[in-house]
């Protein structure tokens, strides 16, 4: 019977070695059909194995997928399973059905032992029945080599050898089998256990229950759900679940899940895993999962989690009812009502809301950032559903459920200051004789539109005017019981009842909101502009009055009117008179804008006062109507009912009139509430006091002047700019021609001329010298800000010393001016003129005193250069001493001569302030000058002066030298800077020749004066003095010869660090036009750069530093754009990636290294890139980011720039030869040469390298008994794809194999190429006959070792150190060393090991295979190149 037994295995031996050992290659998508083979050596086998007594139990066997499961899919990574009982006429089963349709993979080894064959055969018989009980099924089980054919089951991947199977005999059927799903193997676990999986459906729920362990339940067990209706006392005991919790209850559902065997109930011996699929718990939604213990009535919470698709899952050692609670989707809804806390506590919640709900949808534990939504209000305190925090609790505020939040606010309390238009009207004036004039009063004849006087409008009542300006105006007015009656506009109405108003007076405002419209003939009360200002008569406008409020969140109490000292001119309420105790007559203007917003607090204005008081919304609704000459009247309007609440956005505008017309009384009170308001000044009205007599404008009368470009080479981008100006000083003289003159200047000195023009009184930093000379004008005075160390070392500072207070006066004054004396900028120290360092600090002064050194340095200039004989001397007064102790002295700065201008530069700009004025001091030098000058030349005495005398003294004083000196026939010229009209009037008629007294309010006016006096003395024909400077924009460069031929015309050339050149020309003379031809004309050539891109409507040079100057004057020159040639390109780049990962971190950045250029007008460029070179198949930005290259790849790139359309002013300078050159709406960047493409952005992919090396002993290796082979299996745990590598001693050995044979070990070595980006599992399968002894590796990427398997990352780099192979501790960018990691070389050594009774310890000799079917062909990969295999 052996001996049969071992001849029948012999047989079944050599069919399967001749079945293997063909050609025939089996791959996981193809099924080959060999049942019938192995069911006859199987059942063979089987038969003579039962016959024998089950002889060879003990021998090994090898077969694929033993699971047998019909449920089960594709069984991967299988731990070897010892022991596995194999049914024989097994009874019916349930659930689990044969093993079918499994692929045979090549290379089957065939055992000695017949027992595995018999095991197969029984299961074929076997269909549609369930694995035996004690059926054990493992993971992580490589592929086994020679495995069994099974009949018509599924290929297993990596499937051990089931050793020692038992063949059983009438086994009971089972219900509960194990089953594997497509189990994957653990990355952490080195070989996790079975996991025996119970599943239970229907179409309400569906229960998966997993045990680690098979014994955890009694064989046979069920798994039965059931659905329980959930009581009151769940619902109950859920709700006392949940307090404290922000979980919502939206469905409540309850099961019965138990295990039950032989009708009883069976408990786990351990915790087991529950995952539930309820048709309530939808995608998004979380839920709760409770046990009810019954006897308790408790509900405990299991602490279940829901995952992203609605799958709820909890542990659990013990079954019975459950409670399962969706929750929803868990976001919570906040309202938040906002309210002024003040008004709150005193009324009704809803009129104390000050904003409109907001509604917020929040993650539950969410913080509200900002509870702030109200400008000019702080938050108080806040509820949460009724529950109050302070103000230092609110950000630790967690919401968890629906909320109400109650914000209270207190009102930010402040004073603000509002512009305002204040009008001083006169209803009877007087002239210079002291006679009364209706032709100047506000009323006069000329001051209204219409010729018509039944229907004027007066300042004044009837009887406060003069005769001449009398109206007694009836209108039509309708009471508030619709009656029409008449009314007296112009009359004063007693009383405080409704018919002491006047309304219908004022309609509304023009468009624009500048003009008032009213129904009646006034004399323009409220000017639209300073023109209308000017020319109406008996009005003045009271120019920087404005309006203090004190505001108390968004309400506004006029307070106070401040002048523009800001000194308090008046105080809100009684006795309300700006302007004086006895000036009844005046107006005030002011006009609010506002925007509503989510605002739906208070919308009111209110008015208290006399006389007329009109509020204009939006231009169109008067919606306070309080005109007429009445007693203090009271109105208030709720501005709710006039306004769209729909259009919270739109910007309001509120207009205030009001006038005192009527003298007895001034009473004003207003008051309004409106947020985001802002007060401002809409009518540009502001006119001097007393128009200033015509200085020559030197803008529009002096100076002719143009500056123009054009193209001279549109592909080179070369252009020229003309600068042309002549003078036209010539037609502005007044007086015989003069060629010399005598004149004295006396100038005031006094400590008021230290006062500033306009900013604050200190010096206003420039920058250093050597950075700013080339932009100062050297027609003006600057001041050197002398910085010292100052404090206590360490902790010095700069502290400025440019400033010191003068003795009298107590002023501060800049102490060292700076002024271009001589061809150079000089510093004033210590009394003489120095040179100036590069670092010295240049700073400006606007005070009177630098106006005055400006228009004096201009006239010195002027009359030096055009009447160079004429003698000029400068006389001062000023203060001496200190304190009591003081006087104003006068002093002869610089006696009469001939006009030396450097000198006399030197002597204006060295002058200081200080003291009281008396002009008379400084006049009797003048005098004496003159008197000694033995010439027949004309005399003059400029006097400048910026106040009256100090006293009447000095007024008298000074008018008795002016007779003296206007006795003499010397020509007297005043010259007031900043007077008032009483000073104005007195030098005017007192102290100046007939017309020959001027006022100026600003240092430009002053300059102006002078140049007239300089111009009007002399007879200029030229401008002198004059500077030019042109600073050419930063797009654009002079060439080194433009810069030479400049130099040598001479100009100055500065090339500065922001890009820009400057081009100045200094003491130019400009003459008057001759023949047409200009006075004066210089030409530039400039050159766009190579860093300039291009475009239209260019501008060639830079403003405000771009001018023309001429006495303290300067005026901007033009800017002409010109259309330049845009010309770019951009570059080539390369990124290298490694297999498998896509561009997403890599193409945007590189799209702006190919843009990368200096201009920062790149940015604007955007590209289109394509997948081939001719550019025809194009791949937008998006899909780019998502390419997974293979191989290295290029991908081609256009450029684009949109570009501005061209003006007519451009195209017109940049046409050449009757052609416009521009450039078209979108400019394409310059292909590479011969190619349709812009750009290339080359793409290399990397790939790693897996060396595999297996050492033996060489007396392992036996002839007769075959070849030892290895097989090693590479899986890629990123992305699933797996390889194979075999190794083979002997006489023949593997392809692409190398093998080195030593003393006592052979080395055999193969190289898997071409690894993809992922973490890489590498296992040893098990070889018959050898017993894995060491297993290491040697990579530059993170690896770790762990028994018969290594991991890797290949082109990954890990955060850390310690690297726990999980896929969120890896990270791949462009900027990382991820490239670095791609190199692996594990070793694997080998013991021989004998099993007694093999005939060999190998079962096949040829290994040839294709991997599956992500394949890109069917080549043979048998250790080949592993490129059919990329993913």
């Amino acid at each position: 019977m052996k001996f049969a037994a071992s001849v029948k295995k012999v047989i079944a031996f050599l069919l399967c070695l001749a079945l293997l050992t063909s050609d025939a290659t089996v791959t996981n998508a193809t099924s080959v059909d060999t049942t019938d083979i192995f069911a006859e050596i199987s059942t063979e086998m089987l038969n003579e194995t039962k016959n024998a007594g089950q002889e060879s139990t003990g021998q090994e066997g090898k077969m694929s997928d033993p699971d047998g499961t019909g449920n089960t899919e594709k069984v991967r990574n299988t731990e070897n399973s010892e022991s596995t009982k194999v049914t024989s006429n097994t009874e019916n089963t349930e659930t689990t059905e044969a093993i079918k349709n499994t692929e045979v993979t090549g290379n089957t080894e065939v055992t000695e032992s017949t027992e595995a064959a018999e095991a197969i055969e029984e299961t074929e018989k076997t269909e549609n029945t369930e694995n035996s009980e004690s059926t054990k099924v493992t993971n992580n089980i490589g592929n086994a080599i020679g495995t069994e054919a099974v009949e018509g089951t599924e290929a297993v991947e990596g499937t051990e050898a089931i050793e020692n199977t038992e063949v059983t005999d009438d086994t009971e059927s089972t219900e509960a089998t194990e089953a594997i799903e497509e189990t994957e193997n653990t990355e952490e676990t080195e070989q996790p256990e079975l996991k025996t999986v119970f599943d239970y459906s229907n179409d309400a729920v569906r229960v998966v229950v997993t045990l680690s362990n098979e014994t955890d339940l009694p064989a046979g067990a069920e798994l039965v759900v059931a659905p329980v209706a959930v009581t009151a006392e769940m619902e109950a005991s859920i709700d006392k679940a949940m307090e404290g919790e922000s979980k919502e209850k939206e469905e409540v559902v309850a099961y019965d899940i138990s295990f039950v065997k032989d009708g009883k109930e069976v408990e786990p011996g351990a915790t087991v895993q529950v995952q539930l699929s309820l048709a309530q718990v939808k995608e998004g939604d979380s839920a709760s999962v409770y046990h009810f213990d019954e006897t308790k009535n408790e509900m405990l919470d299991m602490n279940a989690n829901t995952s992203a698709d609605g799958e709820v899952t909890f542990g659990t050692d013990h079954f019975s009812k459950y409670v399962i609670v969706n929750h929803g989707d868990n976001d919570v809804t906040v309202t938040i009502e906002h309210y002024d806390n003040h008004k709150y506590q005193a009324q009704d919640e809803q009129s104390a809301k000050i904003y409109s709900d907001d509604v917020r949808t929040m993650a539950p534990g969410a913080k509200i950032n900002d509870y702030n939504k109200a400008l000019n209000w702080d938050v108080d305190h806040v509820q949460v559903n009724g529950e109050a925090f302070s103000q230092s609790e609110l950000e630790n505020i967690e919401i968890h459920e629906d909320s109400v939040v109650k914000v209270f606010y207190q009102a930010k309390n402040t004073d603000y200051i509002g512009e305002a238009s204040f009008y001083d009207y006169e209803v009877i004036p007087y002239d210079t004789a002291g006679q009364q004039r209706a032709d100047l009063s506000i009323n006069a004849d000329s001051n209204y539109p219409s010729e018509q006087k039944d229907n004027r409008f007066t300042v004044g009542t009837v009887s406060q005017n003069l005769s001449e300006n009398q109206y007694d105006t009836v209108t039509k007015k309708t009471g508030q019981n619709g009656t029409t009656d008449d009314q007296h506009i112009n009359v004063y109405t007693g009383g405080t009842g409704e018919n002491a108003k006047k309304t219908g007076i004022v309609t509304g405002l023009s468009d624009d909101y500048k003009e008032v419209l009213f129904s009646v003939n006034e004399p323009g009360v409220f000017p639209k502009d300073g023109a209308a200002a000017a020319g109406t008569k008996g009005l003045t406008v009271k120019e920087g009055y404005r309006l203090k409020f004190s505001q108390s969140g968004d309400t506004y109490e006029l307070k106070e009117v401040l002048d523009k000292e800001d000194n308090v001119a008046a105080t809100a309420g009684a006795d309300f008179l700006p302007f004086g105790n006895n000036n009844f007559y005046f107006g005030l203007r002011y006009d609010v804008t506002f925007t509503l917003g989510d605002y739906i607090g208070e919308l009111n204005y209110s008015f208290t006062g006399d006389d007329d008081l009109w509020v204009i919304l939006d231009g169109k609704q008067v919606v306070i109507d309080l005109g007429g000459i009445h007693d203090a009247l009271t109105d208030t309007v709720d501005l709710w009912n006039y306004i769209d609440r729909t259009d919270k956005n739109k910007e309001h505008h509120l207009t205030i009139l009001y006038m005192e017309r009527g003298a007895g009384k001034a009473n004003c009170n207003m008051k309004f509430t409106l947020p985001n308001a802002d007060v401002i000044k809409v009518v540009d009205d502001d006119v001097p006091d007393i128009p200033p007599e015509e200085p020559v404008d030197f803008t529009e009368k002096d100076v002719e002047y143009h500056k123009t470009v054009k193209l001279t080479d549109w592909e080179n981008r070369e252009y020229q700019i003309d600068l042309d100006a002549s003078s036209l000083a010539t037609s502005q003289s007044t007086v015989e021609k003069i060629q010399t003159v005598d004149a004295m200047m006396v100038f005031d000195l006094s400590g008021s001329m230290n006062e500033i023009l306009s900013g604050e009184n200190q010096l206003k930093d420039i920058g250093e010298f050597s950075s700013v000379k080339s932009h100062l004008d050297i027609n003006k005075v600057y001041y050197w800000n002398k910085y010292e160390k100052s404090g206590w070392w360490p902790w010095t500072y700069d502290k400025s010393v440019g400033m010191g207070t003068a003795a009298v006066s107590g002023n501060v004054y800049a102490k060292y001016p700076v002024k271009y004396i001589d061809g150079q900028w000089k510093k004033y120290v210590d009394g003489s003129y120095q040179s100036i360092s590069d670092s010295d600090v240049m700073a400006a002064w606007t005070s009177k005193i630098s106006a005055l050194k400006d228009a004096a340095s201009g006239f010195v200039k002027g009359i030096s250069d055009t009447s160079p004989d004429s003698l000029v001397g400068i006389a001062t007064f000023y203060g001496i001493g200190n304190g009591w102790n003081s006087s104003t002295e006068g002093k002869l700065n610089h006696g009469l001569s001939k006009v030396n201008k450097n000198e006399m530069l030197k002597s204006v700009n060295a002058l200081f302030a200080d003291g009281g004025t008396s002009p008379q001091k400084g006049l009797e030098h003048a005098y004496s000058e003159l008197q000694k000058a033995e010439d027949d030349n004309k005399k003059y005495v400029i006097l400048f002066s910026d106040g009256e005398p100090s006293d009447s003294n000095d007024k008298t004083e000074t008018e008795e030298s002016a007779v003296k000196l206007k006795e003499a026939g010397y020509t007297v010229i005043t010259v007031g800077l900043g007077l008032n009209n009483e000073t104005a009037t007195w030098l005017g008629e007192k102290v100046a020749s007939a017309g020959c007294a001027f006022t100026a309010d600003t240092a430009e006016e002053l300059n102006k004066i002078f140049q007239n006096i300089q111009s009007t003395i002399t007879q200029s024909r030229s401008l002198i003095g004059v500077q030019v400077t042109d600073v050419i924009d930063a797009e654009f460069e002079l060439t080194d010869a433009e810069i030479q031929r400049l130099r040598a015309d001479g100009a100055q050339v500065t090339v500065n660090e922001d890009g820009t050149t400057t081009v100045s020309w200094l003491d130019q003379e400009v003459k008057p036009k001759e023949n047409g031809a200009s006075g004066w004309q210089k030409t530039i050539h400039i050159v766009a750069k190579e860093s300039c891109l291009g475009g239209n409507n260019m501008t060639t040079n830079v403003n405000p530093n771009s001018f023309l100057s001429f006495g303290g004057t300067q005026l901007e020159l033009p800017q002409p754009t010109v259309n330049v040639r845009i010309a770019y390109q951009i570059t080539d780049t390369a990124d290298t990636i490694f297999l498998g990962e896509n561009l997403e971190n890599y193409a945007d950045d590189a799209a702006v290294r190919m843009k990368d250029a200096d201009s920062a007008r790149m940015s604007q460029v955007y590209l289109m890139f394509y997948t081939d070179k001719g550019c025809r198949e194009e791949i937008t930005q998006e899909n780019l980011k998502k390419e997974r290259p293979k191989q290295d790849t290029t991908y081609y790139a256009k450029a684009f720039l949109p570009v501005e359309e061209a003006t007519d002013d451009s195209n017109a300078n940049s046409t050449l030869n009757g052609v416009i050159y521009k450039n078209e709406a979108q400019v394409e960047a310059a292909h590479a040469d011969g190619e349709a493409y812009a750009g290339k952005y080359d793409v290399k992919v990397k790939t790693g390298t897996l060396i595999l090396t297996k050492k033996i002993s060489k007396k392992d290796i036996r002839a007769c008994e075959g070849d030892p082979i290895f097989t090693f299996k590479i899986t890629n745990q990123t992305t699933g794809d797996v390889y194979y590598k075999t190794l083979r001693f002997g006489e023949n050995s593997a392809e692409d194999q190398t093998t080195t044979a030593g003393m006592f070990n052979v080395k055999a070595q193969t190289t898997l190429e071409g690894l993809a980006q992922g973490i890489y599992k590498v296992e040893e399968l098990d070889t018959m006959g050898f017993t894995l002894k060491e297993f290491t590796a040697d990579t530059n990427c993170a690896s770790q070792i762990a028994g018969n398997s290594a991991q890797f990352a290949v082109g990954i780099r890990s955060r850390d150190e310690t690297c726990s192979f999980d896929a969120e501790d890896f990270v791949t960018t462009a900027a990382d060393l991820h490239l670095q990691a791609d190199y692996v070389n594990v070793t694997a050594k080998n013991n021989k090991t004998r099993s007694d009774g093999k005939l060999t310890d190998t079962d096949a000799v040829k290994n040839q295979f294709v991997i599956h079917e992500k394949a890109n062909s069917t080549t043979d990969v048998d250790n080949h190149s592993t490129t059919d295999v990329r993913k």
